[in-house]
């Protein structure tokens, strides 16, 4: 796949630039169907795929208070976008004077004269523009004078439900991580490096990796079957995220024991997949007390991970630790 930055005074030669524009955080079941038809109709006409994304997302720019906690890191959303099959990512510098750009400018600098694009695939409700005031009824008008196609394709729901990003975050963030797999089409990963701890696991008997996130969006603190992966191997783990209130209040942390594993994971490059919420997190009065909900806490992940008929993260597009 190549990657493409900063367009705007550049005059590419892509064959046939099939394309699709947006932000595609997340990666989701919607993102991929419209993936699936922008490669389809690329390769049809002899052509290649090409997604225009962003960077940073615009609100981070237009609104910095309303704008929303990523689900994926730019590293991961470029690999997923990747293992699907995509030919040519495009991050376009997000900025003021970006933002300030004329639909009808937009389409003549970015898609006519930069791509010459030959086609171009969007949801009905999309928009573009200085103040958004572009929507597809006007960039159909403008593909008709400059001789290129533009197709609408239906929004994708479940039951009823427009799969949206919103939602998915919704979900991560109230910690019904396994309900996110029917609109992501996989577990909500986070990435991050294993760091220091405060070594309390080891002492009470359960080691853990303490895990410093690089994703934005993380599920509310409490316990977690998740998959630790690492190296390419996807490694059965038990995850707390919170504050570890037992021993005081202390700073928000993710700590992943590894079931049956040995080994020193400091400083490396983790996924941490999130399969289910196993319980909140509580304050114990005393470490024993603790001890023992750990180990009730490792049997009811055992239990979820037997309850698995996919084999864990492997059914991921793209989930290796080491891209």
């Amino acid at each position: 796949m190549e990657v493409l930055r900063h367009i705007e005074n550049r005059r590419l030669s892509i064959p046939k630039p099939n394309l699709t524009m947006g932000n595609f955080d997340g990666i989701h079941l919607g993102h991929r169907a419209i993936l699936r038809q922008v490669i389809q109709d690329a390769k049809e006409c002899g052509g290649r795929s090409v997604v225009l994304t962003f960077e940073p997302h615009p609100l981070k720019i237009l609104a910095p208070e309303r704008a929303p906690r990523m689900i994926l890191t730019h590293k991961d959303k470029l690999a997923l976008l990747r293992s699907v099959g995509v030919d040519v990512v495009i991050i376009q510098e997000f900025n003021l004077a970006f933002a300030g750009l004329e639909a009808k400018d937009f389409v003549q600098r970015y898609f006519i004269d930069c791509l010459k694009v030959h086609r171009i695939l969007v949801g009905r409700d999309f928009r573009f523009g200085k103040g958004r005031r572009g929507g597809v009824e006007d960039l159909s008008r403008w593909g008709v004078e400059a001789g290129f196609e533009v197709c609408e394709l239906e929004q994708v729901a479940d039951q009823g439900l427009r799969i949206s990003s919103t939602r998915i975050r919704e979900l991560i963030e109230e910690g019904d991580v396994h309900l996110v797999p029917r609109f992501l089409g996989r577990y909500h990963f986070v990435r991050g490096r294993v760091v220091r701890g405060h070594r309390r696991g080891r002492d009470l008997g359960f080691p853990t990796a303490n895990i410093l996130n690089q994703t934005e969006v993380l599920p509310s603190d409490g316990i977690y079957a998740t998959y630790l992966e690492v190296d390419k191997r996807q490694l059965p783990s038990v995850t707390n995220i919170g504050c570890n209130p037992t021993f005081g209040e202390g700073l928000r942390t993710i700590e992943s024991y590894i079931l049956d594993f040995q080994g020193d994971l400091y400083d490396r490059s983790v996924l941490l997949h999130f399969v289910m919420r196993i319980r909140e997190e509580k304050k114990f009065s005393s470490a024993d007390l603790l001890v023992e909900q750990m180990r009730r806490d490792v049997l009811c992940a055992q239990n979820v991970f037997r309850n698995i008929s996919t084999g864990g993260p492997a059914e991921m597009e793209g989930g290796d630790s080491s891209r």
